[in-house]
């Protein structure tokens, strides 16, 4: 198993989103759910779990755009009695998701270093396009 912190985008996150007042726990995933990258507030297997969450959400909220006319979605918000989560684009084929220490945070504050982000280092983030075995891809 990889560890998803000890990358250079775990220590991004942590630096960047980690810091930001009512962030609990961040993380970086391939569109498709796999986990690239976390803050040190979330374990890996809990960052696994909540990459592969944010993945169906994302797959919910397409379906959502596309019977609302799909002109794209920008955002992905959730909200809880307990906490928010945000899930935004971060590059081709990446997204970045947060979970939120409570109900009250600040969502365009969270939202803001977001967007930054993913605007200041979009073109690191980026994942590759997965095929399946057979057509030049690796085995899932």
């Amino acid at each position: 198993m990889r560890d998803t912190h000890s990358n250079s985008l775990g220590w991004l996150l942590d630096q960047e989103l980690g810091t930001v007042e009512g962030v609990r726990y961040a993380v970086l995933m391939s569109s498709d759910g796999l986990l690239k990258a976390r803050t040190e507030t979330i374990s890996q297997d809990d960052g696994e779990k909540f990459a592969a969450l944010t993945a169906a959400l994302r797959a919910a909220g397409k379906a959502w755009d596309e019977f609302t006319g799909g002109e794209g979605m920008r955002q992905l918000l959730i909200e809880s009695v307990g906490c928010i989560g945000l899930t935004t684009t971060a590059a081709k084929n990446t997204m970045l998701s947060v979970c939120t220490t409570g109900p009250d945070a600040d969502v365009g504050l969270i939202s803001h270093h977001m967007v930054r982000l993913a605007s200041r280092v979009g073109h690191e983030m980026t994942t590759a396009d997965r095929l399946p075995t057979g057509e030049g891809g690796s085995p899932a």
